[in-house]
């Protein structure tokens, strides 16, 4: 509420553009609330033991947060967004974040990602495991920041990746209290901003939000015993919406990192579905998926995973003829 009113006060209001859906003005910084929310319960939860990869976490954090700030005020180009994701992706590889394999879901051995190793300044990493790292992180930050179009959607997608997280670190397969308490002040954090932000919004989570919600739920997915197929069933429509967009976008001979309207949650409204509508179907998907990918095994995650991009690649599809349309 605070920083409603004082983005009320100071006019720190969200652009109104063509590319936006909301049509008056709305405070925004929510984001801020969210991490700072976030790094107070860490310090204060009294159970965690700050090692060097939650160090890790909180000053990727806060850059996250100077950054973000930053472009919400002065529209930063993709580049800069760009390094700032990769810079946090290798400062949390340099406090010891790994990925030294990928389990095979067909049975067998498993895709090892340490065989291959470099030293940088003496500091030895993997370079495989290191790339992917790389990968995961920006990815999932982007489609995350990407998903930021409708009141409610991007935190409440953010709210399920972290309690899906929560049950997958108190569960006796992973048994991880120091996860749990990260999860669960991470998801405490969201729904306290969801409050203000569910339709009709009362403030946005702007830039700083979006990408610490796609940092933290790529983070924690490594952290919870490599649970990344979990997560990737969780958050599967995002993932292949966003994509589905870069593609269309360098078929269009076009900037893939410059917003447009091509995103699903956008064709559903070009089809008359309202903002409140869109946001509990998004989240009825990422439900569904996230209990199948807690309850199924790798291999059945695999062909989940599957029916989901058939399905993705359909409604996409659809959507897409729709908006050519109008």
């Amino acid at each position: 509420m605070a920083l409603i009113l004082f983005g009320q006060k100071y006019k720190l209001f969200d652009p109104l553009k063509e590319d936006k859906i909301h049509k008056q003005n709305v405070a925004r910084f929510g984001g801020a609330g969210i991490i700072l929310s976030f790094l107070i319960g860490m310090f204060f939860s009294g159970e965690l033991v700050f090692d060097s990869l939650k160090w890790g976490i909180v000053f990727s954090t806060l850059m996250i947060l100077f950054f973000g700030m930053y472009d919400d005020l002065k529209n930063a180009n993709w580049k800069k967004q760009f390094f700032v994701q990769c810079f946090v992706a290798l400062l949390m590889i340099y406090a010891g974040l790994t990925v030294d394999y990928i389990a095979n879901p067909f049975g067998g051995a498993e895709f090892r990602l340490d065989g291959l190793s470099g030293q940088f300044f003496g500091f030895s990493f993997s370079i495989l495991g290191s790339l992917f790292i790389i990968f995961w992180i920006v990815g999932l930050m982007n489609a995350m920041n990407w998903l930021d179009g409708l009141d409610g959607l991007s935190g409440g997608v953010g709210f399920i990746g972290a309690m899906t997280m929560f049950y997958l670190s108190v569960s006796a397969i992973v048994n991880q209290p120091p996860l749990a308490i990260i999860s669960i002040i991470f998801a405490g954090s969201i729904l306290g901003f969801l409050v203000f932000n569910f339709h009709p919004a009362k403030i946005f989570m702007g830039t700083s939000g979006s990408m610490f919600l796609g940092f933290m739920l790529a983070v924690l997915a490594i952290f919870s015993g490599g649970k990344i197929a979990t997560l990737l069933l969780v958050m599967g429509l995002p993932i292949l919406d966003a994509i589905w967009v870069i593609m269309r976008r360098i078929n269009a001979k076009k900037s893939p990192f410059k917003g447009d309207m091509r995103h699903l949650h956008y064709r559903l409204l070009t089809r008359g579905w309202s903002q409140k509508k869109i946001v509990l179907f998004v989240y009825s998907i990422c439900i569904l998926f996230g209990f199948l990918a807690i309850q199924l095994q790798s291999f059945e995650k695999i062909l989940s995973f599957i029916f989901l991009f058939l399905i993705s690649i359909i409604m996409l599809i659809y959507f897409n003829k729709n908006l050519i349309k109008h």
